[in-house]
């Protein structure tokens, strides 16, 4: 649902004299296009009483209204010719509407405003068939509200088109509220996270269509986020202010003074207000080479400017700092809507998650699962902190143990390990710190995890690391950054273990994850810019075979690698680290790429999607009525709602293996 809507097909809506372009001029060496519009004073009989901000023009059932913020008289609903129909009381300058929201049994536009007196978000309903506006939510901020405005994200499973508050405050952060649940249409108020913004901040702007998050920095320009909320926070200047009080595109065209204004028109294109150039610039978000500025005859300090596109051009909507007046005028533009994104996934849900890992930044990395047989609802999650040891987790996510033991990276588990006087299970995990094996004891019936000792390696930078149980011997396979493996046998030596290095083998570049599929006993692994290769995990001279290469949705870097059984089939899970997606491999079926899915967000269970996995385990045996077809656990890199430290994502692998029976199907 986009911000601005097109009635392309609309007669003119107000009167306008005609628009004549001006002859171009030129900055820089660089030639802009130049129009002119003549501005009409808004027809209300007491305008100059309104002292808003934002005359907002919108269509509905083919007619069209005014929506305005006024500091004495609150937030109006009025006809074209200013009439006034509705009023909320308060005092407004800000708004932000996303139309035809459904909440409970009723079709809302929703509003988001500032009490300027409580320095609350307000979310305000207008309910078109009784014209009347109803306070929807109150939402406190800690620091004073700059700007608002608000977000739909894209419709299916993973977000549900769940509408966001994104709010832009006085310290310089930005904040994402989802505020309408758009699975269950109730009202919300659920942080998604809370990222630095910008200084001297003046209005934002989303666009639904790209996600794309618009914020303008009075002296310094326009930045462009994206505004999904698991994306990396990263930003681009879409246009730059110089010290001479130019706001610059790439070709050093622009704009004179401090930017106060950015609207979206359909296409995706922005308009943007400076009050001291008296005009509007209308830039191409795409190709800012060449921005073009519209005059507004008769404007003196134009402060915002809000619109809908016609099919005679764009209806804007002026608040004019100067005078204090809202003002109108027709735009010379013509503008296309855009096609949404569209996601090429299908989407499973995270159930629970795990206490997030006590380091900041890249620290969670690859888990392991490892199963109670006596009594497999207490079953345990091994999970890496690569900047300090090893964690244990319950299937509720709880941290059970730490275990900081060094940069441990990851982590695998076997079964019924046999040393004099006792047998137990065992975990290896590789160890940066020490460049060495880790390995650990597991008390079968408990679950509790012992650090016991190490294993030195031949690796300059120890990464990647799997187990497997060939022909009753265990194997630890473990990688180096440059694309070196070894291959080394446990065996008991007396009280302790050793390791036998029985192979060695190199890859063109680096490698992470991998799996080994015990009963055929094949080793599987990815070269994360490559795809997955496949080798007998036996200690033989076999060469790797590259069985799975990258595809336009299986993309680099591969990290995370499991092995899921369904209907006594075998299928390989790679997590797709470039597109925050996994990819489905049918082993018994000549490798066949089966398609991909990512894990969105459960807004019901307070669990965040998934993006940037580094590693991941899945298991196809019952772990209860919660994990009834086993559990899939991936690393989140990205940890949300509310933004946090990383950690581990728990999903129920039914609706995987439902999604897997489908593909086959459609295949076959």
């Amino acid at each position: 649902m986009k911000k601005i809507l097109l009635w392309a097909s609309l007669p003119m809506v107000l009167n306008a004299c005609q628009m004549e372009p001006k002859a171009a001029f030129e900055i820089s060496a660089i030639y802009a296009q130049s129009h002119s519009a003549q501005v009409e004073t808004f027809p209300l009989d007491n305008n100059a009483d309104i002292a808003g901000k934002v005359a907002l023009p919108v269509m509905h059932q083919l007619q069209q209204y005014w929506l305005l913020t006024s500091e004495q008289q609150g937030l109006l609903l009025t006809d074209k010719n200013g009439k006034t129909l509705a009023q909320y009381p308060g005092n407004f300058e800000l708004l932000d509407r996303r139309s035809d929201v459904q909440i409970a049994d009723n079709t809302w536009d929703v509003l988001a405003t500032v009490d300027n007196k409580s320095g609350n978000a307000l979310l305000i309903g207008l309910d078109w068939t009784t014209r009347q506006f109803s306070l929807l939510q109150r939402i406190s901020h800690a620091s004073s509200i700059e700007a608002l405005c608000l977000q739909t994200l894209p419709q299916g499973q993973a977000f549900q088109q769940n509408i966001v508050l994104v709010i832009a405050d006085e310290d310089g952060m930005l904040t994402q509220r989802i505020v309408i649940d758009g699975t269950q249409h109730s009202v919300s108020n659920v942080l998604l996270r809370q990222f630095v913004g910008v200084p001297q901040v003046k209005d934002c702007v989303v666009d639904d269509d790209s996600q794309s998050l618009y914020v303008t920095e009075a002296n310094i320009g326009i930045w462009r986020y994206s505004a999904v909320p698991e994306a990396e926070l990263t930003r681009e200047l879409v246009a730059v202010t110089a010290q001479q009080g130019i706001l610059s595109s790439a070709s050093n065209l622009g704009l004179e003074g401090e930017v106060t204004s950015v609207e979206m028109l359909a296409d995706g294109s922005l308009l943007v207000a400076t009050p001291k150039q008296r005009g509007l610039w209308h830039i191409d978000s795409t190709q800012t080479n060449r921005p073009q500025r519209i005059e507004i005859k008769g404007a003196q300090g134009i402060e915002s400017a809000h619109v809908i596109s016609t099919k005679q051009g764009v209806l804007v909507g002026l608040f004019d700092d100067e005078t204090g007046l809202y003002q109108q005028a027709v735009l010379p533009l013509t503008v296309r809507r855009q096609s949404p994104v569209a996601s090429h996934f299908k989407t499973v849900l995270p159930i629970a998650e795990t206490q997030a890992v006590e380091t900041s930044g890249d620290a969670a990395d690859d888990p392991a699962i490892w199963l109670n047989r006596l009594q497999p609802n207490k079953a345990r999650i091994l999970g890496t902190n690569k900047k300090r040891g090893l964690n244990v987790y319950d299937l509720k996510g709880t941290l059970l143990q730490s275990l900081p033991v060094g940069r441990v990276n990851n982590v695998d588990v076997r079964y019924d390990f046999t040393l004099p006087g006792k047998t137990f299970d065992i975990a290896a995990a590789s160890n940066r710190s020490t460049r060495s094996i880790s390995l650990f004891s597991i008390e079968p019936h408990t679950g509790k995890v012992s650090y016991m000792q190490d294993i030195a390696t031949g690796l300059n930078d120890v990464y990647g690391l799997c187990m497997g149980q060939i022909n009753g011997q265990y194997h630890v396979f473990v990688n180096d950054t440059d694309g070196h493996f070894e291959q080394y046998q446990l065996e008991a030596e007396g009280s302790r273990i050793s390791g036998k290095l029985v192979r060695q083998f190199k890859i063109a570049s680096q490698p992470e994850g991998c799996v080994v599929d015990d009963d055929s006993a094949q080793l599987y692994f990815g070269e994360e810019a490559k795809g997955i290769w496949q080798i007998s995990a036996a200690p033989n001279k076999s060469q790797p075979i590259l069985i799975a290469p990258l595809n336009q949705h299986f993309v680099a870097d591969v990290e995370g690698i499991g092995i899921y059984h369904v209907d006594k089939k075998r299928y390989l899970i790679a997590s797709s680290q470039g597109n925050n997606s996994f990819a489905v491999f049918a082993l018994d079926d000549n490798n066949r790429y089966l398609g991909s899915f990512d894990i969105g967000m459960n807004l019901a269970a307070k669990v965040d999607g998934v993006s940037e996995t580094d590693g991941l385990e899945i298991i196809a045996s019952g772990l209860g009525d919660i994990f009834p077809e086993g559990l899939m656990v991936v690393q989140d890199g990205r940890n949300i709602m509310p933004s946090h430290n990383q950690n581990f994502k728990l999903v129920d692998a039914t609706p995987l293996a439902e999604l897997i029976r489908t593909w086959r199907n459609d295949i076959h």
